[in-house]
C-alpha cells in the first residue's frame, strides 16, 4: 500500500509473515484458541529494577520457582530461548518477540547483552517476615547492609548451593533483589526464602529465641570459624561492603569469627566471606568419607 512503510523489527518473521503455529499462534500451538498467545509488540522501555528479571538462568528459575509474579515476556531471536518461551506459553505467560535493542532499553540500558536477550515483567518480589516464622532452617544467612545487588545475589545462590534455608536482608540501605540481584543469583534467590526486616537486630534476637546460634563475621573477630561448632541451628551473619556488621548487629551475635588471611592488608568481600563461612557449616554437618 502506498506510504507503508517497512514493518518494525519486533513484528518481522523469517517467512515476512505471521508467525507460525511453532511459534505460538497457529491453530496447532500454545498460542491457538484457548490458550496463551504469543504476540508482537513494540518493547517498553525503563522497567523498574525490581519488577523485572532479566537474564537466561533468572528468567527460567523465577517462572519455575515463582511463576505466580510472572507477567509477560519479551525475548530475542535466539534459538537458545527456546525453552523460556515454552515455558512462559506454557503457563500462560504473554509472549512478545522484541529485537536486542528493545531487551536491552526494557533491561534498563545496561550493557549491551547483560539481559541474555531475555526480560521478564513481573509483580514485586515475595519475601517473608521473619516474625512468622515458628521454626527456623538449620543454617540461616543474614546479610547486614549489603549494597551492592550482585554481592547479594553471589551471597544467595551460595547460601541455596550450600545448604541454608534462609536468607535475612534488612530493609533501609541495603539491596533489594532487583534485576541485576537475581541474575548474579543464577535464580536462586527465587528458590530460597528471603526474609526483610525493618529491625535487623531484632530479626536476630527473634532466632535466638528459637534456639539458634547466632555468628558473626568481623576481621578482629576473636576465633577461627572452624573454632565455632556450627552443627546446630546456626546464622551467619556477614557485614556490609565499607562498614562491616554494625554496633547493634555485632552485639546481637553469640560469636565474632574472623577468616585468617595469609596477606595481611587484603580481606573478602562480603559474598565471598559468606560462602567460606557456609561451607565451613556444611563441613561440619557433613558425614565422614568412607575411606
Amino acid at each position: 500500500m502506498a506510504g507503508k512503510g517497512p514493518r518494525p523489527p519486533w513484528e518481522r518473521t523469517k517467512t515476512g509473515g505471521r508467525p507460525s503455529a511453532a511459534h505460538g499462534r497457529g491453530p496447532g500451538g500454545p498460542g491457538g484458541p484457548g490458550g496463551p498467545r504469543q504476540s508482537s509488540k513494540p518493547a517498553r522501555t525503563g522497567l523498574d529494577s525490581e519488577l523485572h528479571v532479566i537474564g537466561r538462568h533468572a528468567v527460567m528459575a523465577t517462572l519455575e520457582y515463582q511463576r505466580t509474579r510472572a507477567i509477560e515476556l519479551f525475548h530475542g531471536p535466539s534459538p537458545d530461548l527456546l525453552p523460556i518461551v515454552q515455558k512462559a506459553l506454557a503457563i500462560g505467560i504473554p509472549v512478545h518477540p522484541t529485537d536486542l535493542d528493545g531487551i536491552d532499553a526494557l533491561a534498563g540500558g545496561r550493557e549491551q547483552g547483560s539481559a541474555q536477550g531475555v526480560v521478564l515483567s513481573c509483580s514485586p518480589f515475595p519475601y517473608l517476615d521473619v516474625d512468622d516464622l515458628i521454626d527456623p532452617p538449620p543454617v540461616t544467612l543474614a546479610l547486614d547492609g549489603i549494597e551492592d545487588p550482585r554481592n547479594l545475589g553471589a551471597a544467595c545462590r551460595a547460601a541455596f548451593a550450600l545448604g541454608a534455608g534462609l536468607v535475612v536482608v534488612p530493609s533501609d540501605r541495603a539491596a533489594a533483589a532487583t534485576a541485576s540481584a537475581i541474575k548474579a543469583s543464577a535464580g536462586a534467590m527465587c528458590r530460597i526464602p528471603i526474609a526483610r526486616t525493618t529491625n535487623f537486630r531484632r530479626a536476630l534476637e527473634r532466632l535466638k529465641e528459637q534456639e539458634v546460634w547466632i555468628v558473626g563475621a568481623e576481621a578482629d573477630g576473636d576465633r577461627a570459624p572452624w573454632d565455632i561448632d556450627t552443627s546446630g541451628k546456626v546464622c551467619i551473619v556477614i557485614g556490609g561492603e565499607d562498614r562491616g556488621l554494625r554496633r547493634l548487629t555485632r552485639e546481637a551475635c553469640d560469636f565474632v569469627c574472623a577468616v585468617p588471611m595469609a596477606a595481611k592488608d587484603m580481606s573478602l568481600n562480603a559474598a565471598d566471606a559468606a560462602t567460606l563461612l557456609l561451607y565451613e557449616v556444611r563441613r561440619q554437618r557433613a558425614k565422614p568419607l568412607r575411606r
